[in-house]
């Protein structure tokens, strides 16, 4: 008898909870009106008013600037030598950045393990002096590691 009345309870309640919308009625169509506007609607600025460029974005806005140094056991020059740095991993461990590093060294790469002035630990896949082929490896690379970028050393 409970078995009836529990299920004669429960049906109808999930048949209520289930129709009710996540969403007020009309909000998503609204919304989606506003930013659908046709072109003619665009206004033109008048001839007496002067209008002001857009600020011009510049190509080297991803780049990071901060100072770092090797790490002691580092071999690899070109973190010294180079301008753009193209770094695939960021730890708060040394231990991790070298096993990162070891691991792309197996791979037949020829990584680079530097330390910044709060003790974090970049793993630099290449360094580059040209910003467009640091940007066209960097690109390349975002497939196996997207959280790839660009840095600089900060003198």
């Amino acid at each position: 008898m409970k078995k009836i009345f529990y299920c004669a309870l429960i049906v109808p309640a999930i048949m209520v909870v289930s129709c009710k919308t996540t969403r007020p009625a009309g909000i998503y169509e609204k919304a989606q009106a506003k930013t659908e506007q046709p072109a003619s609607s665009v206004i033109s600025a008048p001839a007496t008013q002067t209008q002001v460029p857009s600020p011009q974005v510049t190509t080297k806005e991803n780049v990071r600037k901060e100072a770092f140094k090797p790490i002691d056991t580092e071999t690899n020059q070109d973190v010294v030598n180079k301008k753009y740095h193209v770094v695939v991993g960021s730890f708060g461990s040394q231990l991790n950045a070298q096993n990162l590093a070891g691991t792309l060294k197996k791979e037949g790469k020829n990584p680079a393990v530097v330390v910044n002035e709060n003790n974090m630990y970049r793993v630099i896949i290449a360094s580059y002096d040209d910003y467009a082929q640091a940007t066209a490896a960097k690109v390349e690379l975002q497939s196996r590691f997207a959280d790839a970028w660009l840095l600089v050393q900060n003198k």
